[in-house]
């Protein structure tokens, strides 16, 4: 399964690309959309180059079908490696892994300035290997992490909004 959306923000890419190596902010938004036991294992950089790792507990509405795959609430590490220059674009590789699941799933982004504001180019790949069920396991996280996304990008409209 791929995800691919386009998030836009009125705020410069350096306000917005602020917030996604800002250990805080990180916590503040993984429990806003709903994760609990969140912990930044990871968050060293400088100018050109982050290194961001997430570890959190995520809910799922999981179908009696995926119950032998997943609980209700699942431990995900989320990595991401950013490059870019002042002024952007920051190009990031992210990866996934989700606790004794088998699903991968990998990634890009794309900050970079666009009009007044800037974008957020989005390309996830959802994939399970396992042969018959895998395919509605693939779905089903993919269909949650598709959410996950939505809910990341209000949270950011709505904390740049107030800020």
């Amino acid at each position: 399964m791929k995800i691919k959306v386009l998030h836009q923000y009125a705020q410069a890419v350096e306000t917005v690309f602020g917030l996604f190596h800002d250990p805080a902010f990180m916590k503040a938004k993984y429990a806003g959309i709903g994760a609990r036991n969140i912990e930044v294992l990871e968050c060293a950089g400088s100018e050109g180059r982050y290194t961001v790792k997430v570890k959190r507990e995520v809910p799922a509405d999981v179908p009696s079908l995926l119950k032998k795959f997943l609980s209700p609430w699942n431990t995900l590490v989320q990595s991401e490696t950013w490059e870019g220059k002042a002024g952007g674009p920051y190009r990031c590789k992210l990866s996934i892994e989700i606790a004794a699941v088998p699903v991968s799933i990998g990634g890009i982004m794309e900050l970079r300035s666009e009009g007044a504001g800037c974008v957020n180019d989005v390309q996830l790949e959802i994939k399970c290997g396992i042969p018959l069920i895998g395919g509605k396991l693939a779905d089903f996280v993919g269909g949650d992490a598709g959410k996950a996304t939505q809910a990341e990008y209000e949270f950011i409209r709505a904390h740049l909004a107030g800020a």
